[in-house]
């Protein structure tokens, strides 16, 4: 997997059981007498105007018992069990009001529809049946270990919750994707008009920012096999069944051949998400390179109660692996069928669930089905469930979500919470008896904020310099220069370090005007890396390491807005240019703004190894954009 060489986006590709826990009985709550909770309980699988009542008086089981004035409608005594004082009763009419009438009766213990059971949902899509649920074959059999068929005698899912695929894009057109993918309500398709007024045009399923374009149609194959996993449709006797398969799937590009993808789009995808009415937001990618803008765009998809998945990475080792590694992202290592870690998957503190991960079945782009490997696929196991979970109870919090993913996760490894398997491998039953049933109208969940400018509109830019073409406006020290040998646009570009032991640094002095109300951060990043050793810092496992600060004149840190290096070490040399993007958060804006002036501080150096590490900063752009300041009116005014 690959994600941004910020070095790049990397996409996390290359699998328990045991019993949950007994929970101690407690006493079955008063049933509700509100019609409207009756009207949503219907809605499950009953006998049609059947219901089961329990009487505190006998005299109620007995056939003559309709006319004693019990029930509120014409009703047919069907059977009774005496011994536990239950009757079943036919009964004509409405049966909500009906239920809410009885259970205020003083001789009703209690009064329900009488709801029907099923066995096991055992969908009849082949690969499921024959591998994911097949415990008797290699790697076979690792749904069983989630108990996703258990699950999904609760709920598959409602199409109200969507769920976002930043990736390579969606095979648009697979046999097992049909009725699988979100559109825009608000786009007219082919009309090549922006009709939702977003800067899009015809953006149909998503969008492509990778390609600034609206076809998100998978070119690579990675995004269609976790959108397989995500929502494959079920019960339609084709390939396999996703997690949640009735949910809707959103599809964003963020990679361009030949699998790298930058930090901007990755920002810009999440931004589209939030502001799309997506409720679950998967991202099976990332690299070792810290991001603040990245941390921002999670942080206010979170605010907005989406729920981040990411992946945990595969480097097999401890290490962090951004955007996992943000607070708010739940991080997802992979296991294999049998419940043990997989060799590939990333391990560290941070690392919040495992799911399987190797050798799972779901879609290849352009028609069939294979295997791939890698907590890419662990993910969208998770944000399945988080979706599945969304659905049985669309009013929970991203926070609410974490903790019935996490509390109900079966323990695996050392007691309690690792760095290998966090707090377990998931256990989709478990999750969804631990969420509480939401029993009213399934609300809209249509965005009601404003979508997010990435650039102030009327911003002005106050590093004019920030290309570079223009010597004087930046202090340099140690090996920095002004360098025409490599550039993302005109001539010029900044190199910082590039051999073994050398540093350098380039700072600009900033002042943020008083008024500021919104502020954005761009610039560019090409690393040319001939050096794989790394470090044993899991937070920071480069040796020769890129930075980005924002600092106090007299150079104090103040935020950190990149953190990057050689820890990338399939990156080659010569890779594409990377681009960030930092939205500056309120706080950040205000923080800036009690400064009397503040650098803006690029630096890199180089370990004492023998290979190099070569950095290139371009197309440096701070824009802000002020509040227009209201003078007072002074009419008439009289010595």
């Amino acid at each position: 997997m690959k994600k941004i060489p910020l070095p790049l986006l990397l996409i996390a590709l290359i699998v328990l059981i045991a019993p949950y826990p007994a929970r101690s009985a407690a006493p079955p709550p008063p049933a509700p007498t509100d019609i409207a909770t009756w009207r949503a309980a219907l809605t499950q699988p009953h006998a049609p105007h059947e219901i089961l009542l329990r009487t505190t008086q006998t005299q109620y089981l007995t056939p003559a018992a309709p006319g004693l004035g019990l029930l509120p409608a014409p009703g047919v005594l069907l059977s009774t069990i005496p011994r536990l004082q239950l009757a079943r009763y036919r009964i004509t009419g409405d049966l909500a009001p009906i239920l809410a009438a009885l259970n205020r009766h003083p001789a009703v213990a209690f009064a329900e529809p009488n709801y029907l059971l099923t066995p096991d949902f055992a969908p009849d899509d082949p690969y499921y049946q024959n591998y994911a649920a097949n415990d008797s074959i290699s790697y076979g059999g690792y749904l069983n270990r989630i108990r996703i068929s258990q699950a999904w005698d609760i709920t598959l899912g409602r199409p109200e919750i969507i769920v976002a695929v930043i990736d390579s894009g969606i095979d648009l057109v697979h046999e097992d994707l049909k009725g699988a993918l979100w559109t825009n309500p608000r786009e007219t398709p082919g009309n090549n008009i922006d009709d939702d007024h977003n800067g899009l045009i015809d953006d149909v399923y998503g969008w492509n920012f990778a390609a600034d374009d609206s076809n998100v149609n998978d070119w690579y194959g990675h995004g269609s096999h976790v959108a397989g996993i995500i929502g494959a449709r079920i019960n339609n006797g084709k390939g396999i069944a996703g997690i949640a398969p009735k949910v809707r799937l959103m599809a964003l590009g963020v990679f361009t051949p030949p699998g790298f993808g930058t930090y901007a789009d990755e920002i810009k995808a999440i931004l589209y998400a939030v502001d799309n009415g997506a409720k679950v937001i998967n991202l099976s990618l990332g690299s070792t390179s810290y991001s603040r803008g990245e941390q921002n765009a999670i942080a206010y998809a979170v605010q907005h109660g989406v729920v981040v998945v990411a992946a945990a990475g595969n480097n097999g080792r401890e290490i962090y692996h951004w955007p996992a590694a943000h607070a708010d992202a739940i991080a997802v290592g992979a296991t294999t069928a049998t419940d043990t870690l997989a060799s590939f998957s990333n391990r560290g503190d941070f690392v919040d669930v495992v799911a399987p991960g190797l050798m799972i079945w779901s879609l290849r782009m352009g028609g069939g089905y294979r295997t791939m490997s890698g907590t890419s696929m662990a993910t969208p196991h998770v944000a399945g469930l988080a979706a599945l979970i969304l659905s049985r109870n669309p009013t929970l919090s991203p926070t609410q979500v974490r903790d019935i993913i996490q509390n109900t996760a079966t323990d695996l490894g050392a007691p309690g919470k690792d760095k290998a398997y966090g707090s377990g491998r998931i256990d989709a039953f478990a999750a969804l008896q631990a969420t509480p049933p939401y029993t009213g109208t399934f609300p809209s969940l249509d965005p009601t904020w404003p979508p997010t400018r990435i650039w102030p509109p009327l911003c002005e830019n106050i590093t004019p310099a920030g290309d570079f073409e223009l010597a004087g406006s930046w202090i340099l020290t140690g090996t920095a220069a002004i360098t025409d040998t490599v550039a993302h646009s005109g001539t010029h570009a900044l190199f910082l370090a590039g051999s073994p032991t050398q540093q350098g640094s380039a700072t600009r002095l900033l002042t943020l005007p008083s008024n500021t109300s919104l502020a954005t951060l761009a610039f560019n990043i090409h690393i040319e890396n001939d050096d794989r050793d790394l470090g044993d810092d899991p937070t920071d496992p480069g040796r020769d390491h890129l930075r980005a600060w924002f600092r106090t004149a007299d150079g104090t840190p103040l935020l950190e807005l990149l953190r990057a290096g050689n820890a990338n070490y399939d990156l080659a040399a010569g890779l594409p240019w990377d681009r960030t993007l930092h939205i500056l958060s309120p706080s950040e804006i205000d923080l800036l703004r009690q400064q009397s002036g503040f650098q803006l501080w690029l630096y890199a150096d180089n370990g004492p190894d023998p290979q190099p590490t070569r950095f290139y900063i371009d197309d440096v752009r701070f824009c802000v954009a002020m509040r227009p300041l209201h003078l007072p009116l002074v009419l008439n005014a009289v010595p």
